[in-house]
C-alpha cells in the first residue's frame, strides 16, 4: 500500500521527462489542479443527485469528463486546449449552478479560480488576462445580479443546506490553496536559486577583480585607471620550467604547478597583497594596490623570502631536485585598472612595473633580486647582498641587490 502511495506521489509532482523545462511547474501545478477539480466535481455530482437538482448532476458528469480529457490533453501536450477546457468548465458551472440553486453555497466563487488561472499561466501577456478576467468577473456580477432578484430554479432541501454550506466553506480554500501554494513555493525556490547563483558569480568575479573593483564595476561602465604613488611589484618565475615540461605528461605538469601557486595563493592572503596574474609558471603581486599599504616594500619583502622557502619544499617528480624559484621586484609609483569590456582582467602599467619584470628576468637562480631603490628603503630591517650593475634593457646599467633575510 505505502510504495502505490510513493508511486502516485512522484506521478502526481513531477512532469514527464518530455515536457519542455518552462513548462514542468505549470505541467505539475495543471495535473493536481485537473485531478482535484474532478474529484471535486465527482462529490458535488452526488450531492446535487442527492438533493434532486438533476440538471447540475448531468452537468457535472460533463465536467468531470472535460477534466479527466485535459488531464489526457495535458500528457500529450495539448496544454492550451486543456487550459481553455477548464476555463470554459469553471465560468459555465458557476453560471449554471448559481441560476439552479442561488447563491447561498459559492458556486459564484468559481470566477475567483478562473481569474487566478487566467494570471497563472505562461501563453499570454498581462493585458490578455487582464482582459479575459474582467469578462469573467463582469459575467459573474451578471449573474449574481440576477440570483439577488430571482429565485433559484431548485429549493434545495433543509437537510441538505447546511451540508453544502460547510462543504463550501472548506473546498474554496483547498481550491485557492492548490492553485497558489506551487507558486508560492516555486517563487521561494526561485528565489533560493537567484540567491545562491548571485553568491557563485560574486564569488568567481572576486576571483577575478580586487573586491573594491569589482563593486565599482557593478554600478559604472566607465574605464577604471587609478594612480598609486607607492606600491611594490614582485615578478616570480620558476626555474627550469621548460625543461620540466618535457619531462613530465601535462597533466602531471598542470597538478604540480596548481599546488605551488596554491601555496603562493594562500601567502597573498596571508600578507594582504594583491595577486594580478599568472602566465604560464609566472606570478605577478602587487602591494599597496588597490588598497594602500603604509609599506609595501617590507610586506613585498616578506612575502619573498617566504615564497622562496614555500616553493623548495617541492621537488621535481623526475629529479627529484627543489623547484626554485626566480625573483625580482621593485618599487614605484604604477597605474592599475581595468581597460576594455570582454573579460576583464584588473592589471598594472608604468615603468615600475617594466623594471620589476626586469629584474627578474636578470635575477639569478634561487635568488631576489631588487633595485637600489627597493634596497634602501629596508636597509635597515632587512639583509642585502650587493650585486653590482646589471645591464637591463631599455635602462642600461642599473645597481641591484638581493634580498637575503631580515634583519636579526
Amino acid at each position: 500500500m505505502h510504495s502505490y502511495i510513493n508511486r502516485a506521489m512522484i506521478w502526481l509532482t513531477t512532469a514527464p521527462s518530455n515536457v519542455p523545462k518552462d513548462m514542468v511547474r505549470y505541467h505539475v501545478y495543471w495535473k493536481i489542479f485537473y485531478l482535484i477539480a474532478a474529484l471535486g466535481h465527482a462529490m458535488t455530482l452526488q450531492m446535487f443527485y442527492q438533493t434532486g437538482v438533476y440538471f447540475m448532476a448531468v452537468f457535472n458528469i460533463a465536467s468531470i469528463f472535460i477534466f479527466v480529457v485535459a488531464l489526457l490533453l495535458l500528457n500529450k501536450g495539448f496544454y492550451r486546449t486543456a487550459f481553455w477546457g477548464a476555463i470554459i468548465e469553471l465560468v459555465a458551472h458557476g453560471i449554471a449552478a448559481t441560476i439552479c440553486v442561488g447563491n447561498d453555497y459559492g458556486f459564484q466563487n468559481f470566477a475567483f479560480l478562473v481569474v487566478v488561472l487566467l494570471f497563472v499561466q505562461p501563453f499570454y501577456k498581462l493585458r490578455i488576462s487582464i482582459f479575459f478576467a474582467s469578462i469573467v468577473l463582469t459575467t459573474a456580477a451578471s449573474v449574481m445580479f440576477y440570483s439577488v432578484h430571482n429565485p433559484p430554479i431548485y429549493t434545495v432541501p433543509p437537510e441538505w443546506a447546511d451540508t453544502m454550506v460547510i462543504s463550501s466553506m472548506f473546498s474554496w480554500p483547498i481550491y485557492v490553496m492548490i492553485m497558489v501554494l506551487p507558486f508560492i513555493r516555486a517563487s521561494a525556490r526561485a528565489e533560493e536559486e537567484i540567491a545562491t547563483a548571485y553568491g557563485e558569480s560574486e564569488r568567481l568575479l572576486l576571483n577575478i577583480l580586487p573586491a573594491p573593483i569589482a563593486e565599482r564595476l557593478k554600478f559604472s561602465d566607465d574605464m577604471i585607471a587609478d594612480d598609486h604613488d607607492k606600491v611594490a611589484v614582485l615578478f616570480a618565475d620558476i626555474v627550469g620550467f621548460t625543461q620540466m615540461s618535457d619531462r613530465l605528461a601535462p597533466a602531471e605538469l598542470v597538478k604540480l604547478l596548481n599546488k605551488v601557486f596554491n601555496q603562493i595563493d594562500k601567502l597573498v592572503v596571508k600578507y594582504g597583497v594583491e595577486k594580478i596574474k599568472t602566465i604560464g609558471d609566472a606570478y605577478m603581486i602587487v602591494a599597496g594596490v588597490p588598497n594602500p599599504d603604509p609599506n609595501p616594500e617590507k610586506t613585498m619583502a616578506e612575502l619573498a623570502l617566504e615564497m622562496k622557502n614555500v616553493v623548495s619544499q617541492f621537488k621535481d617528480p623526475v629529479t627529484g631536485d627543489a623547484l626554485q624559484l626566480r625573483i625580482g621586484i621593485n618599487t614605484g609609483s604604477v597605474v592599475a585598472g581595468v581597460i576594455g569590456n570582454k573579460k576583464f582582467a584588473y592589471d598594472l602599467w608604468g615603468d615600475a612595473v617594466n623594471i620589476a619584470a626586469r629584474m627578474e628576468a636578470t635575477s639569478e637562480v634561487g635568488h631576489i633580486q631588487v633595485t637600489d631603490e627597493f634596497a634602501s628603503s629596508l636597509k635597515d630591517q632587512f639583509i642585502f647582498e650587493p650585486r653590482g650593475s646589471v645591464d637591463i634593457k631599455g635602462k642600461g646599467k642599473m645597481k641591484t641587490f638581493y634580498l637575503k633575510a631580515l634583519t636579526v
